[in-house]
């Protein structure tokens, strides 16, 4: 199979993810840096594509990822608001963490926690309980840019996910298959790379991993301590056992890279690509930080082929438009229309997350993403000062340029040109252009 980069033929997957250069593999102005912004940090204003452009593709990349303590108006934020963390509402816990993803200088974290969000699929509709979802979530900000097997480990002792996989009723003499089950299909390792059998012997390890009164208790009197054969290998397993055991299989690279990949790459990774990807994963101990600043600053992630490659899911789409305008939306307000647009934070519909992609777009969420646009443009034209400063100018060309990278569909040209002077309609047009649906 032949790779393809702007154009030129690489003999390798091994070419494709090599470093991008400038200049070499083409060009790393601000509309690369809007590329990149887009699939790490949600978007930026033009002051941010501007440095980060300055900076080069590799160092744009690390200067993006780089863990930073909250400091400043950022710090202030999350002080103001950490009392409301451990209140039992839905609306109030979204607007919550839709307020960190908008106003982090740096949302490379929340970014990444939202990505493992989906893939950790936990849902309140049955937990119950928002503070065990925030305090998840708190464990995938903390835990998701570092080695996998401390990540996969605190989420099998999660409250949350124990309550919403059953842990409850996994017990010595009845154990529950489903955190098991899900371990190996939607975790770590991908359907086919597993037996009934490994889900059985993986459910007795499990056995004793319970919630009780919102924390993890291991109970050593509902622990089977007899032998189990996972995955090949023998012995009187626990869950930290089966945890290992699934992360050392060769599947499991393959099957979180290729996640990986898809999210924040483009949808449609050649098997030659994630075998080479999953073979550096694996090199790395499984380092999710290493990985993702391999993937960010690589060719493939500039070639033509992954620009606008992906349907924004509705929070990026929702904030990657704010932040690029400068607008600060009722983060309150601002949930419930994501949630309309088909991603409930916090309520993944069912253990495999959302369906992404083309699943975001129907009838109902495109009429929601045009209402989403028309908000948008009234606040544009009540901050038009901010918008200002955010895109360089609150003329067409700025717009257009912060919106979508300079890049208008001939067909919307007349109308544009038509509101001339109305920033809220040209906001509004913008926004509702399917290029706009686009990351």
């Amino acid at each position: 199979m032949t790779l393809l980069l702007a154009g030129a033929a690489f003999r390798s997957a091994e070419e494709l993810l090599e470093p991008y250069r400038a200049d070499v593999d083409g060009p790393f102005g601000t509309r690369e840096a809007a590329h990149l912004l887009r699939r790490a940090a949600f978007g930026g204003t033009l002051a941010e594509r501007t440095r980060l452009a300055a900076l080069g593709p590799e160092h744009a990349v690390l200067d993006l990822t780089e863990p930073r303590e909250p400091e400043g108006e950022y710090a202030a934020l999350l002080a103001a608001l950490a009392p409301l963390a451990s209140v039992d509402d839905l609306a109030t816990c979204q607007s919550l963490w839709l307020a960190r993803m908008l106003h982090d200088p740096r949302p490379f974290g929340e970014a990444l926690a939202l990505f493992w969000h989906g893939h950790f699929a936990t849902s309140v509709v049955k937990v119950q309980r928002e503070r065990l979802l925030v305090r998840q979530v708190d464990t995938l900000r903390r835990l998701g840019a570092g080695p996998l097997l401390p990540l996969v480990l605190a989420v099998a002792r999660d409250p949350a996910m124990i309550v919403w996989l059953d842990g409850n009723a996994n017990r010595r003499h009845h154990p529950n298959e489903n955190f098991a089950r899900e371990l190996m299909e939607l975790f770590t390792l991908g359907r086919g790379h597993y037996g009934e059998r490994d889900v059985l012997e993986a459910a007795r390890a499990f056995t004793g991993w319970q919630e009780r009164d919102g924390a993890f208790r291991d109970v050593p009197g509902e622990h089977d301590e007899g032998e189990k054969e996972v995955l090949g290998e023998r012995g009187a397993f626990d869950g930290e056992d089966v945890v290992r055991l699934c992360l050392a299989q060769p599947a499991c690279a393959v099957h979180v890279a290729g996640r990986l990949f898809r999210h924040f790459v483009r949808p449609d990774p050649e098997p030659e690509l994630l075998e080479v990807l999953a073979v550096r994963y694996r090199d790395s101990g499984l380092d999710t930080l290493a990985l993702l600043r391999t993937l960010l600053a690589s060719r493939a992630c500039f070639e033509p082929r992954a620009r606008r490659a992906l349907i924004a899911t509705p929070a990026a789409h929702a904030l990657g438009a704010a932040r690029v305008l400068g607008l600060r939306p009722d983060c309150k307000l601002l949930a419930d229309r994501v949630a309309g647009l088909g991603q409930s934070l916090y309520a993944p519909p069912s253990v495999k997350g959302w369906d992404g992609g083309r699943a975001w777009i129907n009838p109902a969420t495109l009429i929601g993403r045009i209402n989403l646009a028309a908000h948008y443009g009234g606040l544009a034209a009540q901050h038009a000062d901010d918008v200002e400063a955010a895109a360089g100018g609150r003329d067409a060309p700025a717009l257009v340029e912060a919106v979508l990278d300079g890049e208008l569909p001939e067909a919307a040209r007349g109308r544009l040109d038509e509101l001339a002077g109305d920033l809220a309609g040209q906001v509004q047009l913008l926004l509702s252009l399917p290029e706009a649906q686009l990351a």
